[in-house]
Protein backbone atom coordinates (compact mmCIF):
# COMPACT_ATOMS: atom_id res chain seq x y z
CA UNK A 1 0.00 0.00 0.00
CA UNK A 2 1.63 2.94 -0.87
CA UNK A 3 1.23 6.72 0.52
CA UNK A 4 -1.19 7.48 -1.56
CA UNK A 5 -3.39 4.62 -0.49
CA UNK A 6 -2.85 5.29 2.71
CA UNK A 7 -3.82 8.49 2.67
CA UNK A 8 -7.06 7.59 1.07
CA UNK A 9 -8.25 5.16 3.79
CA UNK A 10 -7.30 7.14 6.74
CA UNK A 11 -9.66 9.68 5.44
CA UNK A 12 -12.57 7.26 4.81
CA UNK A 13 -11.83 6.04 8.29
CA UNK A 14 -12.13 9.51 9.96
CA UNK A 15 -15.16 10.16 7.66
CA UNK A 16 -16.64 7.15 9.09
CA UNK A 17 -15.69 8.01 13.11
CA UNK A 18 -17.18 11.31 12.47
CA UNK A 19 -20.14 10.16 10.38
CA UNK A 20 -21.03 7.64 13.69
CA UNK A 21 -20.07 10.58 16.09
CA UNK A 22 -22.53 12.76 14.14
CA UNK A 23 -25.27 10.18 14.00
CA UNK A 24 -24.61 9.55 17.71
CA UNK A 25 -25.37 13.13 18.85
CA UNK A 26 -28.32 13.25 17.04
CA UNK A 27 -29.45 10.17 18.32
CA UNK A 28 -28.99 11.49 22.31
CA UNK A 29 -30.34 15.27 20.96
CA UNK A 30 -33.43 13.58 19.84
CA UNK A 31 -33.31 11.20 23.34
CA UNK A 32 -32.86 13.77 25.44
CA UNK A 33 -35.84 16.11 23.48
CA UNK A 34 -38.10 13.34 23.37
CA UNK A 35 -37.58 13.11 28.00
CA UNK A 36 -37.78 17.16 28.21
CA UNK A 37 -41.26 17.15 26.12
CA UNK A 38 -42.69 14.49 28.32
CA UNK A 39 -41.46 16.17 31.55
CA UNK A 40 -43.17 19.23 30.40
CA UNK A 41 -46.43 17.66 29.53
CA UNK A 42 -46.43 15.72 32.88
CA UNK A 43 -45.25 19.28 34.28
CA UNK A 44 -48.27 20.80 32.98
CA UNK A 45 -50.84 18.29 33.96
CA UNK A 46 -49.67 18.42 37.83
CA UNK A 47 -49.77 22.33 37.38
CA UNK A 48 -53.13 22.34 35.60
CA UNK A 49 -54.49 20.01 38.13
CA UNK A 50 -53.12 22.28 40.93
CA UNK A 51 -54.77 24.78 39.94
CA UNK A 52 -58.25 23.02 39.41
CA UNK A 53 -57.82 21.76 43.52
CA UNK A 54 -60.39 19.30 42.95
CA UNK A 55 -59.80 15.71 44.86
CA UNK A 56 -61.39 13.69 42.08
CA UNK A 57 -58.78 14.83 39.52
CA UNK A 58 -56.21 14.46 42.18
CA UNK A 59 -57.18 11.16 41.80
CA UNK A 60 -57.66 10.72 38.51
CA UNK A 61 -54.11 12.12 38.39
CA UNK A 62 -51.89 9.73 41.11
CA UNK A 63 -53.90 6.61 40.01
CA UNK A 64 -52.67 7.07 36.12
CA UNK A 65 -56.53 7.48 35.22
CA UNK A 66 -57.21 10.03 32.14
CA UNK A 67 -57.79 13.32 34.10
CA UNK A 68 -61.63 14.64 33.31
CA UNK A 69 -61.78 18.68 34.42
CA UNK A 70 -65.31 19.47 35.28
CA UNK A 71 -65.87 23.38 35.44
CA UNK A 72 -70.09 22.90 36.78
CA UNK A 73 -68.42 20.38 39.47
CA UNK A 74 -66.01 22.82 40.32
CA UNK A 75 -68.23 25.93 40.98
CA UNK A 76 -70.89 23.51 43.21
CA UNK A 77 -68.44 22.19 45.20
CA UNK A 78 -66.72 26.45 45.72
CA UNK A 79 -70.47 27.29 46.28
CA UNK A 80 -71.49 24.84 48.79
CA UNK A 81 -70.38 26.40 52.26
CA UNK A 82 -72.45 29.62 50.82
CA UNK A 83 -75.31 27.22 49.77
CA UNK A 84 -75.21 25.36 53.66
CA UNK A 85 -75.14 29.00 55.29
CA UNK A 86 -78.14 29.85 53.63
CA UNK A 87 -79.83 26.71 54.36
CA UNK A 88 -79.04 26.98 57.87
CA UNK A 89 -80.74 31.05 57.48
CA UNK A 90 -83.38 29.86 56.12
CA UNK A 91 -84.28 27.18 58.79
CA UNK A 92 -83.65 29.50 61.30
CA UNK A 93 -86.60 31.85 60.15
CA UNK A 94 -88.74 29.59 59.58
CA UNK A 95 -87.88 28.12 63.24
CA UNK A 96 -88.43 31.97 64.38
CA UNK A 97 -91.91 32.23 62.32
CA UNK A 98 -93.28 28.87 64.06
CA UNK A 99 -92.22 30.00 67.61
CA UNK A 100 -93.61 33.45 67.30
CA UNK A 101 -96.66 32.01 65.57
CA UNK A 102 -97.10 29.93 68.82
CA UNK A 103 -96.27 32.51 71.54
CA UNK A 104 -98.90 34.48 69.78
CA UNK A 105 -101.38 31.50 70.10
CA UNK A 106 -100.72 30.98 73.40
CA UNK A 107 -102.90 32.39 76.03
CA UNK A 108 -100.37 34.29 78.05
CA UNK A 109 -102.06 37.61 79.35
CA UNK A 110 -105.33 38.50 82.01
CA UNK A 111 -108.12 38.38 79.73
CA UNK A 112 -109.93 41.31 81.77
CA UNK A 113 -108.04 43.85 84.95
CA UNK A 114 -109.79 43.34 88.16
CA UNK A 115 -108.99 41.09 91.51
CA UNK A 116 -108.24 37.65 92.22
CA UNK A 117 -110.83 36.45 93.99
CA UNK A 118 -111.05 32.41 93.17
CA UNK A 119 -107.81 30.31 92.65
CA UNK A 120 -107.81 27.34 90.57
CA UNK A 121 -108.23 24.47 93.22
CA UNK A 122 -109.47 20.68 92.54
CA UNK A 123 -111.41 20.59 95.54
CA UNK A 124 -112.96 24.49 96.95
CA UNK A 125 -116.42 25.43 98.56
CA UNK A 126 -118.61 26.79 96.39
CA UNK A 127 -120.23 29.68 98.09
CA UNK A 128 -123.60 29.51 96.55
CA UNK A 129 -124.06 25.25 96.16
CA UNK A 130 -122.90 25.28 100.08
CA UNK A 131 -120.79 22.33 99.44
CA UNK A 132 -117.17 22.17 98.40
CA UNK A 133 -116.67 21.12 94.07
CA UNK A 134 -113.25 21.26 91.38
CA UNK A 135 -112.87 25.09 90.89
CA UNK A 136 -110.92 24.72 86.91
CA UNK A 137 -109.94 27.76 86.46
CA UNK A 138 -109.23 31.01 87.99
CA UNK A 139 -112.26 34.04 89.24
CA UNK A 140 -111.35 37.86 88.81
CA UNK A 141 -113.89 40.30 89.91
CA UNK A 142 -114.49 43.36 87.85
CA UNK A 143 -117.32 46.10 87.22
CA UNK A 144 -120.35 44.74 84.92
CA UNK A 145 -119.53 45.85 81.55
CA UNK A 146 -115.54 45.54 81.71
CA UNK A 147 -114.27 44.16 78.57
CA UNK A 148 -112.90 40.24 78.44
CA UNK A 149 -109.66 40.61 75.99
CA UNK A 150 -109.07 37.31 74.08
CA UNK A 151 -105.31 36.68 75.45
CA UNK A 152 -103.78 35.00 72.40
CA UNK A 153 -104.99 34.79 68.51
CA UNK A 154 -107.98 31.78 67.98
CA UNK A 155 -110.75 30.22 66.69
CA UNK A 156 -114.01 30.97 68.53
CA UNK A 157 -115.88 27.68 68.71
CA UNK A 158 -118.58 28.11 71.20
CA UNK A 159 -120.42 31.36 72.23
CA UNK A 160 -123.87 30.74 74.11
CA UNK A 161 -125.37 29.90 76.84
CA UNK A 162 -124.07 27.02 79.21
CA UNK A 163 -126.01 26.26 82.78
CA UNK A 164 -124.29 27.62 85.65
CA UNK A 165 -121.51 29.38 83.34
CA UNK A 166 -124.12 31.29 81.92
CA UNK A 167 -123.06 33.27 78.76
CA UNK A 168 -119.88 31.15 77.44
CA UNK A 169 -117.23 32.24 75.04
CA UNK A 170 -114.67 29.09 74.07
CA UNK A 171 -111.77 29.68 71.79
CA UNK A 172 -109.53 27.21 70.54
CA UNK A 173 -105.67 28.65 70.12
CA UNK A 174 -103.96 24.99 68.31
CA UNK A 175 -101.80 23.26 69.88
CA UNK A 176 -104.47 21.53 71.88
CA UNK A 177 -104.97 24.95 73.98
CA UNK A 178 -108.68 26.23 74.70
CA UNK A 179 -109.91 28.78 76.79
CA UNK A 180 -113.09 29.58 78.52
CA UNK A 181 -115.07 32.46 79.47
CA UNK A 182 -117.97 32.49 81.79
CA UNK A 183 -120.64 34.72 83.23
CA UNK A 184 -120.42 37.60 80.57
CA UNK A 185 -123.17 39.78 80.46
CA UNK A 186 -122.71 40.68 76.49
CA UNK A 187 -120.67 38.37 74.08
CA UNK A 188 -119.62 39.85 70.69
CA UNK A 189 -117.98 37.14 68.97
CA UNK A 190 -119.64 34.31 67.10
CA UNK A 191 -118.35 30.57 66.51
CA UNK A 192 -116.02 31.05 63.51
CA UNK A 193 -114.60 34.19 63.82
CA UNK A 194 -110.82 34.31 64.12
CA UNK A 195 -109.73 36.83 67.20
CA UNK A 196 -106.36 38.58 67.76
CA UNK A 197 -104.63 39.09 71.30
CA UNK A 198 -106.06 41.94 72.92
CA UNK A 199 -110.11 41.37 70.34
CA UNK A 200 -112.90 42.44 73.35
CA UNK A 201 -114.91 39.27 72.90
CA UNK A 202 -117.22 39.98 75.45
CA UNK A 203 -118.00 42.22 78.44
CA UNK A 204 -117.75 41.03 82.36
CA UNK A 205 -121.45 40.16 83.63
CA UNK A 206 -123.61 37.91 86.68
CA UNK A 207 -124.49 35.50 84.20
CA UNK A 208 -125.30 31.92 85.50
CA UNK A 209 -124.80 30.95 88.91
CA UNK A 210 -122.80 33.58 90.47
CA UNK A 211 -122.88 35.70 93.31
CA UNK A 212 -121.34 39.46 91.53
CA UNK A 213 -119.96 40.60 88.65
CA UNK A 214 -116.82 38.64 87.74
CA UNK A 215 -114.77 36.73 85.18
CA UNK A 216 -114.74 32.98 85.28
CA UNK A 217 -111.75 32.31 83.26
CA UNK A 218 -110.16 28.71 82.29
CA UNK A 219 -107.25 26.93 80.25
CA UNK A 220 -107.92 23.97 78.74
CA UNK A 221 -104.38 21.61 77.27
CA UNK A 222 -105.34 18.34 75.36
CA UNK A 223 -108.56 18.79 77.69
CA UNK A 224 -106.82 18.69 80.96
CA UNK A 225 -107.91 21.71 83.25
CA UNK A 226 -104.97 23.84 83.67
CA UNK A 227 -103.75 26.89 86.30
CA UNK A 228 -104.48 29.71 84.26
CA UNK A 229 -101.85 31.82 86.43
CA UNK A 230 -99.51 29.60 84.93
CA UNK A 231 -99.94 30.68 81.41
CA UNK A 232 -99.37 34.17 82.35
CA UNK A 233 -95.99 36.51 81.70
CA UNK A 234 -94.57 39.58 81.46
CA UNK A 235 -96.31 41.78 78.48
CA UNK A 236 -92.19 41.91 77.04
CA UNK A 237 -92.47 37.86 76.98
CA UNK A 238 -96.28 37.75 75.85
CA UNK A 239 -95.96 40.33 72.77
Amino acid sequence: MNYGEAKSLGTDILRAVISVAVLGFVVIFLAGMGYSSRNISRAEVIQTAALQAQPDTMAALLGDQPVRFDPAGSLLRTLEPLTLFTRNIKSGAESMEATLARLASTPSVMPTQGWLISNFSHRRFHPMLGYARPHLGIDVSAPSGTPIEAPAGGLVISATWEGGYGRTVEIDHGWGIITRYAHTSQILVRVGDRVQRGQVIALVGQSGLAEGPHLHYEVRVKGEPVDPLKFILPAVFAD
